[in-house]
């Protein structure tokens, strides 16, 4: 599944405009320890988290993640978006809680 699928659910908005929406979906990664989704997450995957810091991108591009997903309504500042544009990486932002977004992509197809 590519990234561009996560367009049709109603849960998620995307945030920002250059992100690369035909970057393949390869699992779930749900975490808010930067060093833990570096030492555990895989190429490919969807990192879900609340935690709004620039590193973030960092880890995300590093390590070839597909895409972000900030979750409890957090508010991303234009920094993060502005640095997510130059290196394409999409962001989505949800209301849900991290558990309840997890279960949505998972009844979506998207399996960890």
């Amino acid at each position: 599944m590519k990234v561009n699928n996560l367009l049709n659910l109603s849960h998620l908005d995307l945030i920002n405009t250059d992100g690369n929406l035909n970057n393949e979906i390869n699992g779930i990664f749900v975490c808010d320890l930067l060093s833990h989704v570096m030492g555990h997450s895989k190429e490919g995957n969807l990192l879900i988290t609340v935690l709004n810091n620039i590193n973030v991108l960092g880890v995300t591009s590093l390590l070839d993640l597909c895409c972000v997903i900030f979750t409890h309504d957090t508010e991303v500042n234009d920094t993060i978006i502005k640095k997510a544009n130059e290196l394409e990486i999409p962001l989505f932002v949800t209301k849900l809680s991290t558990a309840e977004i997890t279960i949505k992509l998972y009844e979506f197809g998207i399996t960890p």
